[in-house]
């Protein structure tokens, strides 16, 4: 199966809880190993259980792609030891970098793949462009439906993106310039038009909250390439 339907401890808002790439799963600790086994089964990473500042929302406070992994300043030290001595274990090639700015729920902030990176017009230019050396990739700064929070607003893989239904045809036309792939509108969860915190997704498969109806996952389905 290319996308399942899961719940974290009764919440249905999994891209709050991780952050999902073509290598690894970032995801929050204390996950029942049934929960961890269908996220292994799906997306078919290796997973990596941390916390930052002992918080299990590690998905608001973490961008990532293949290349790099981004993490807020204040993230304790223990963590961040933990986090590396895990991707050496697993035998991955991703750096780990923390970023200075005022602006710390950087899940929110960026929406990024391989190719591309879309990062809130909130970070300036000199922030924006530290972001584009970390991760690799091209970097604009923008909103998406009128949102500073473009990493809630949408999910993005290399295979295809699904973005807030609100965004504009001007919008999703840039951001399929942007991200090289093909970018759809939609929800999650009966209705929730902030998609990226309501999944985990990667080019192998997706994993949606456990409240999202029949449409809404044939759209996300279409939208991320698996139709």
């Amino acid at each position: 199966m290319h996308i399942e339907r899961l719940d974290f401890e009764n919440s249905p808002y999994l891209g709050v809880f991780g952050v999902a790439t073509d290598k690894v799963v970032l995801i929050r600790e204390g996950l029942q190993e049934k929960k961890l086994s269908v996220l292994r089964e799906v997306l078919k990473v290796p997973l990596v259980e941390i916390s930052i500042m002992k918080s299990r929302i590690i998905g608001i406070f973490i961008a990532a792609n293949s290349n790099a992994i981004v993490v807020p300043w204040y993230i304790w030290d223990t963590e961040l030891e933990a986090l590396n001595r895990a991707l050496d274990e697993l035998g991955l090639d991703i750096r780990v970098e923390l970023f200075q700015s005022k602006l710390t729920a950087l899940g929110n902030l960026v929406l990024v793949n391989d190719r591309a990176a879309l990062v809130s017009a909130k970070f300036p230019r000199e922030e924006a462009k530290k972001l584009e050396d970390i991760l690799g990739v091209e970097v604009e700064r923008g909103v998406i439906a009128g949102h500073h929070a473009v990493g809630s607003a949408g999910v993005v893989t290399n295979r295809g993106g699904l973005v807030h239904p609100e965004a504009t045809d001007e919008e999703l036309e840039w951001l399929r310039d942007l991200f090289k792939v093909d970018i759809y509108v939609g929800t999650a969860n009966q209705g929730v038009p902030f998609v990226g915190s309501c999944m985990l997704a990667n080019s192998n498969g997706v994993v949606v909250g456990n409240l999202t109806t029949g449409p809404e996952i044939v759209k996300i389905e279409e939208a991320l390439g698996f139709l």
